[in-house]
C-alpha cells in the first residue's frame, strides 16, 4: 500500500460482529477500500480545556494567554463546545448559533483561535443530541424544522421525550416524529434524527458557522449515538483539516478480550468512509484500556504488568495508526471527574509511549499547563529531574527532531508481561523505546537518550 493510503475494511475473519447492516454492503461486512489518508500529520494535539474550566471568568482568554507556547508546541488545539448549552460545560447544546457561553464571548473565542496560530483550532461538535429552548424539544436558533407542539421530525421517534413530556411531545402523531435512532440513545438530550435532511443541512450549516469563527476541524462527541456514515457525510461536505470521533465502547474494557473494544472502534472508523464519506480518526480507547491495565488506574497501588497489551492489534496505534488519536487522560477519564484516570505515578511513562509512537497524540491541558485539582504538571516525573510539563515538551521536541508522524513505521521488539519495546522510524531518525523491565539491553547502533523509572528512549547513533 502506498504511503498516505489507508485501508478501511471489515471482514468476518477480522472484525467479528461488524455491523448491523445499516450501511456498507448491506450484509454487515464493509467492503475493502483503499482511500487517501486526508490527515497526514506529524503534530500533536492539545486538549485545550479540563472539565471545570467553564467556571473561569473567560477560558478563551486563558487559552490566548498561553498562545505563544501552544503555537510553538502543538499542531491542533481541541476547544470545548462553544454554543449556548443547558450545561456549563457545553455538552447539552441548545441554541447552536449563540456563541456567548460560560467559556467567554464570541469575540474572545475568535481572538483566541487567531492567537494560537500556526496551531489549528478543532471544535468539539455535539450533534448526537440537543435540548429545547423552553421545553424538551422546541429547537430555536436554528429550528431544524421543528415546530413546538406540532412537528418533531428532527427528533428520533424512540426518544424519551415522546413519553416523558406529554404536554407537547407526547401529543404529536407518529407522522410528525423522526425515524428511529441509528445509534445508542442519550437520555439527557433529544436524540437527533440524522436521516432527516433538515437536520443534515442544519448541521452542515452549523459547521460552516464554526469555520467562520476560525475552526478548521472537528472533534465529534458521543459518536456511538448515531451511525458513523453521517460523520463521513458531514466531513465530505465541510472538508476539515482533521476529524476525530469519541467512540467510547459501552461495555467495560477487558484485557482478556481487548478486541471487543478495538473492533468496535475500527468498525466505526470504517463506517465513516462508507457511502462515499470522508473518514474520521477516532480516539484510541482500546489503547487507553491497555495503558490503564499496564500502569494501573486511579490511585490504586497496582503492580505494573501485562506490557504485552501495548503491542496488541486491538489498539489503533498498532493496527491502524493513521486513524488513531492516542491519549493518556481527558476531561472525562481524568480532570476533576476522575472516571478512569491513569495512575499519576505512571502518567510520564504513558506519555513516553504515545509521544514516540505513530498516531496523533493528544496531551491533556492539566498535564501540560495545570490549573485543576489533579494537576501534576509541576511534579517531577519519577526517575528524572523533569517536571511533567518539561517532560512532555522534551518528548514533543524529540518527536519533531526524529520526524515521527501518524504514519511512521513501528516494529515490535519485545512484548512480554514485563516488557514492551519497539523501534519507531521517523523521516529524520530512529528511536527504540522500552517500557517495563529495566534490564532491557540497548540495541546495537543505538544509545540511551532519555530515561526514567521503568522506561528508556534510545536513539540511533549518528554515522561517523
Amino acid at each position: 500500500m502506498k504511503k498516505g493510503a489507508f485501508a478501511l475494511f471489515c471482514a468476518a475473519a477480522f472484525f467479528a460482529g461488524c455491523s448491523n447492516g445499516s450501511s456498507g454492503s448491506g450484509d454487515g461486512i464493509y467492503e475493502l477500500t483503499v482511500i487517501e489518508n486526508p490527515y497526514n500529520t506529524s503534530g500533536v494535539m492539545l486538549q485545550g480545556f479540563s472539565w471545570e474550566n467553564c467556571k473561569s471568568s473567560s477560558w478563551w482568554n486563558v487559552i490566548e494567554s498561553n498562545a505563544e507556547e501552544i503555537g510553538n508546541d502543538f499542531e491542533y488545539v481541541w476547544f470545548p463546545p462553544c454554543s449556548d448549552s443547558n450545561s456549563d460545560q457545553g455538552y447539552l447544546p441548545r441554541k447552536l448559533y449563540d456563541f456567548d457561553t460560560k467559556y467567554g464571548t464570541e469575540e474572545q473565542l475568535k481572538s483566541a483561535i487567531a492567537a494560537i496560530s500556526p496551531a489549528k483550532a478543532i471544535a468539539d461538535v455535539v450533534i448526537n443530541h440537543r435540548c429545547g429552548t423552553t421545553s424538551w424539544g422546541d429547537f430555536t436558533n436554528p429550528s431544524f424544522g421543528t415546530v413546538k407542539g406540532v412537528n418533531y421530525k428532527a427528533i428520533c421517534s424512540d426518544d424519551e421525550g415522546f413519553k416523558s413530556e406529554p404536554a407537547y411531545m407526547g401529543k404529536v402523531s407518529d407522522s410528525m416524529r423522526g425515524a428511529k435512532d441509528t445509534g445508542e440513545s442519550y437520555a439527557a438530550g433529544r436524540d437527533l434524527d440524522h436521516t432527516n435532511k433538515d437536520v443534515q443541512d442544519g448541521i452542515i450549516e452549523f459547521l460552516g458557522k464554526l469555520k467562520d469563527l476560525g475552526f478548521c476541524g472537528w472533534r465529534y462527541d458521543f459518536v456511538k449515538g448515531y451511525a458513523g456514515r453521517y460523520v463521513g457525510m458531514y466531513n465530505k461536505e465541510t472538508e476539515p483539516v482533521f476529524s476525530v470521533g469519541e467512540y467510547w465502547p459501552t461495555a467495560g474494557y477487558s484485557y482478556l478480550n481487548p478486541n471487543d473494544w478495538g473492533n468496535d472502534i475500527k468498525n466505526w472508523v470504517a463506517e465513516t468512509a462508507s457511502d462515499g464519506g470522508q473518514y474520521s480518526c477516532a480516539f484510541d480507547f482500546a489503547l487507553k484500556g491497555a495503558i490503564n491495565t499496564v500502569f494501573g488506574n486511579k490511585s490504586t497501588d497496582v503492580a505494573n504488568s501485562r506490557y504485552n497489551l501495548l503491542a496488541d492489534e486491538s489498539n489503533l496505534m498498532i493496527s491502524t495508526p493513521e486513524a488513531a488519536v492516542t491519549f493518556v487522560d481527558n476531561h472525562d477519564t481524568g480532570s476533576t471527574q476522575k472516571h478512569w484516570y491513569t495512575d499519576p505515578a505512571d502518567v510520564g511513562a504513558a506519555y513516553v509511549l504515545i509521544l514516540t509512537h505513530p498516531g496523533t497524540p493528544c496531551v491533556a491541558w492539566q498535564h501540560y499547563f495545570g490549573g485543576v485539582s489533579d494537576s501534576v504538571c509541576d511534579e517531577k516525573v519519577p526517575g528524572t529531574t523533569q517536571t511533567l510539563h518539561d517532560h512532555i515538551k522534551y518528548l514533543i521536541d524529540l518527536r519533531k527532531t526524529l520526524g515521527i508522524t501518524n504514519t511512521s513505521a513501528r516494529e515490535t521488539l519485545s512484548k512480554t508481561s514485563s516488557l514492551y519495546a519497539a523501534k519507531i522510524t521517523g523521516s529524520a531518525g530512529e528511536a527504540v523505546v522500552s517500557l517495563g523491565n529495566t534490564t532491557y539491553s540497548c540495541p546495537d547502533g543505538f544509545s540511551p537518550a532519555y530515561s526514567g523509572t521503568g522506561w528508556c528512549i534510545y536513539v540511533k547513533d549518528k554515522a561517523e
